[in-house]
Order: C-alpha cells, then structure tokens, then sequence
C-alpha cells in the first residue's frame, strides 16, 4: 500500500485544483466554506479506498475509507498551519 504520507500530499493538491475550478463558478465564500471541506474529505477517502482496493485488501474498503477521512483531516490541518505560518490565513 502506497504510504499515508502520499495520500496526505497528493489530496492537497487535488483540493486546490478543485478550489481553482470552483472559484470560476462559485463565489469565494461559499467554495471556503462548502467545497473546500467537503473536497478534502471525500478525495482522502476515495483515495485511500482506491489505495485500499489496489494495493490492499479489497475487503476492507469500509476501513480504508475511515482513514481516509482521518487523512482528510490531516491534509486540511497540515494546509491550514501553512497558510497561518505565511501570513495568508
């Protein structure tokens, strides 16, 4: 299975390619406080299912999808302390 640490990254990413599209059709308000959540959570759990189902045991994707909430988390935490730690929050 593919480190946590990646998943944790590559979410990161995804999210902010996702708060650039919203941003075009949505008002900055509601993608910071609607999409960007949601976003985090569900691209950590879907990767870390499709970690799971991959690279693991298909039979735990209820499991795999936890944690990925649990890294969901993370990545919003880790972003949020770098952007508090720039100046930009």
């Amino acid at each position: 299975m593919l480190e946590d640490v990646v998943i944790v990254g590559v979410t990161m990413a995804l999210v902010e390619i996702v708060k650039r599209l919203a941003l075009r059709v949505m008002a900055e308000d509601a993608v910071k406080q609607i999409v960007v959540p949601l976003a985090v959570l569900g691209i950590a759990a879907a990767l870390n299912a499709a970690n799971c189902y991959f690279f693991g045991d298909p039979t735990a994707l209820r499991q795999a999808v936890a944690e990925g909430i649990k890294w969901g988390a993370v990545a919003a935490g880790v972003y949020g302390l770098g952007k508090a730690a720039l100046g930009k929050s």
